[in-house]
């Protein structure tokens, strides 16, 4: 129930009742001609409780694609998608967006739903990138998709696949939008089975396949072509038949590595250096895992709060003998460093805090998820020493 609360919470009345008024609920009478009083969030959820179980689970569903899409992926994918973009641009707030383009254009919905999917788990467990020919336009024969669909069905073991195959753009690196082309196949997995109460209130084994959803996309200026999938070597071979059939030009399956990190500077003492018009306010490490080089386990933690005077490595000298010997004694495991930023022009809010968590060799908890994210890990990582060049 927490999506259903936040999207009413923060839907305007005006896109509530229309979204009611699109699924033929009478949602306890708030929205038809007899309850055209005031009302409030509160009021409506109360009145949820009265619908029936079918509407209230079709409302579920409906409020939890709609609250996963207001956050920035989702909004800059909605802005990807959407037909009426003016529409959009005069809607209040993300749940108003998010919320009318679910009703009025759901294909467009749809797609920025696998748009949000895709971005988000980029450099994670289940993504990988592979070397590929750049500057190719890719196959929109439909002889040739039902080949690729054919293949990864032998490849799972499906019985059925599909491939959608669409243009859009994505982040790039200086705030340049990069083109890409998205390839979302959908494909059921092996037979399953769970128990639910049939009409007489009895239990019964229903059988079903689920569906699972891979991406692949492919950037032609760089020719990199980067899969989401589960597996290593699924992901591999995905990205070889798209190569060989929807680009028609085979590829090595060369991988490209994820980012490494290296935290040795952190050791002692260093700069963060940032350019004023990127709204930091300030720098600071305040968690360091260390150990010592012929260890196999963490032997101390340093910690520091923006309250606390001390930095980590102050705090080092009181914890630990000789705290000159300690770049030859101490190698770092793991760091956060918290990111102040100021507050936006006019805001009367508190300072926003970014903190990003550097785990050896590549762990990171940004994953270039926000535009302000995507800056730090694409920025200033690298421009801080933090980057192994590979």
């Amino acid at each position: 129930m927490t999506a259903v609360a936040r999207v009413i919470r923060n839907t305007p009345a005006l896109g509530l009742r229309d979204y009611f008024a699109w699924r033929g609920m009478d949602a306890g009478g708030i929205f038809n001609a007899r309850g055209r009083g005031s009302w409030s969030s509160t009021h409506l959820l109360k009145a949820m409780e009265g619908m029936t179980e079918s509407e209230q689970g079709t409302v579920n569903a409906d409020f939890d694609r709609i609250q996963a899409m207001t956050d920035e992926p989702g909004q800059w994918a909605i802005f990807q998608t959407a037909i009426d973009k003016t529409r959009l641009e005069g809607l209040a707030n993300p749940h108003e967006r998010a919320m009318w383009l679910f009703r009025a254009e759901p294909a467009a919905f749809r797609q920025a739903e696998e748009i949000r999917y895709t971005d988000t788990r980029r450099q994670g467990r289940m993504w990988s990138g592979f070397v590929g020919p750049r500057h190719l336009v890719p196959s929109r024969d439909t002889s040739e998709h039902r080949r690729f669909e054919e293949k990864v069905c032998s490849l799972f073991g499906s019985r059925n696949a599909r491939l959608d195959l669409f243009e859009r753009t994505r982040p790039g690196r200086d705030s340049q939008p990069e083109r890409l082309v998205q390839a979302v196949i959908y494909r059921d997995g092996l037979p399953d089975a769970g128990l639910e109460f049939n009409a007489l209130g009895e239990l019964e084994l229903r059988p079903r396949r689920p569906v699972f959803e891979l991406a692949i996309t492919y950037e032609p200026n760089s020719g990199v072509i980067e899969v989401v999938a589960n597996g290593v070597e699924q992901r591999t071979r995905l990205a070889r038949l798209f190569a060989e059939i929807i680009l028609q030009q085979g590829i090595l399956g060369l991988r490209i590595p994820l980012r490494q990190y290296d935290l040795s500077r952190l050791l002692a003492p260093c700069d963060f250096p940032t350019d004023p018009e990127d709204g930091i306010d300030a720098v600071k490490v305040t968690w360091l895992k260390l150990r010592r080089q012929a260890s196999t386990l963490p032997c101390i933690a340093l910690i520091s709060k923006w309250e606390d005077r001390h930095s980590v490595h102050e705090h080092a000298q009181h914890l630990i003998v000789a705290p000159e010997g300690m770049p030859q004694q101490f190698q770092t495991d793991e760091a956060i460093i918290s990111i102040r930023l100021r507050p936006a022009r006019g805001s009367t809010g508190r300072r926003r805090t970014i903190n990003v968590t550097i785990t050896l060799p590549n762990g990171c908890n940004l994953k270039s998820k926000t535009e302000k994210e995507r800056l730090i890990c694409d920025k200033y990582l690298p421009l801080w020493g933090l980057v192994k060049e590979i």
